[in-house]
């Protein structure tokens, strides 16, 4: 008798020593960033590694052709309950947490937490409140390092009027030509069937600051720009666009006002 309340007494000590040792939680009701990152991986990836951090949540993860990279750092302060006592790698199916995602309306709080058994607990809550579990896949997941490059071209502008260019382009040519020179953004496109050029200044309403240290060209593929923002919200203000001659472009999407952003880099067609 005695050594089973032993052995029973040593089983909780080592329970909660787990659970002090892997807790993580947070609290949030911006149900619409979450979706917009989701959206921005699902486009890419059929897994996703998020990295649980002290101070905040990254996510570097590379679709599986290594041109476009999906880079998310996601504050701290951002959330209105964050703890995290070390480093967690959660590796998720990319659909079953936008289909948990797809659950939780406006103003609804989430709640996530690591579970028993190598789980995810996401708590959605409104008035009542549902309860979703995901396992957590074993992964190869290796850190990814942001790309150091120096750009030349800085353009930030609405994300509806830098969708309408890349529409326009997209009319005759599945690759848009990005030139910034001092003043003025142009984006181009061309095919056997045509060309098409939109022009943009510092003047033009949407945008609100373009900054080059020398004049900068290069090319992309315009589908993967779309997957890119087309995921981002409609309530979404102002992008960061950046890029420099035959280097990789870089979108910025801010998150909040406390300086959480969602990044995505795409390599430059080179002829």
């Amino acid at each position: 008798m005695h050594q089973k309340i032993k052995s029973l007494s040593i089983e909780i000590i080592i329970k909660c020593l787990l659970e002090y040792i892997s807790m993580f939680q947070l609290q949030t009701k911006d149900v619409n960033s979450w979706n917009m990152v989701i959206k921005a991986a699902s486009a890419l990836l059929e897994e996703v590694a998020l990295e649980f951090h002290p101070d905040m949540i990254t996510m570097r993860n590379m679709d599986p052709s290594h041109i476009a990279m999906l880079n998310l750092e996601w504050l701290k302060q951002s959330f209105d309950v964050y703890e995290c006592d070390g480093e967690h790698i959660v590796t998720l199916r990319i659909d079953d947490l936008a289909n948990i995602m797809k659950r939780a309306s406006k103003g609804e709080l989430i709640e996530m937490s690591l579970g028993e058994g190598n789980t995810l607990l996401i708590k959605v809550s409104n008035g009542f409140q549902r309860e979703f579990v995901l396992h957590i896949l074993e992964s190869s997941h290796t850190a990814i390092p942001v790309p150091k490059v120096n750009f030349t071209a800085k353009i930030v502008m609405t994300l509806k009027g830098f969708k309408e260019a890349i529409s326009d382009i997209e009319t005759v040519s599945d690759e848009v030509n990005m030139k910034a020179d001092t003043g003025t953004f142009v984006l181009s496109g061309s095919s056997e069937y045509g060309n098409v050029k939109v022009s943009i200044t510092t003047a033009t309403p949407d945008v609100k600051e373009i900054t080059v240290s020398e004049t900068s060209s290069a090319s992309y593929s315009i589908e993967y720009i779309e997957k890119f923002i087309k995921a981002l919200s409609s309530s979404l203000d102002y992008i960061t666009i950046e890029f420099g001659n035959r280097l990789p472009i870089r979108i910025q999407a801010p998150l909040d006002d406390k300086g959480s952003k969602l990044e995505y880099y795409l390599a430059p067609r080179v002829e």
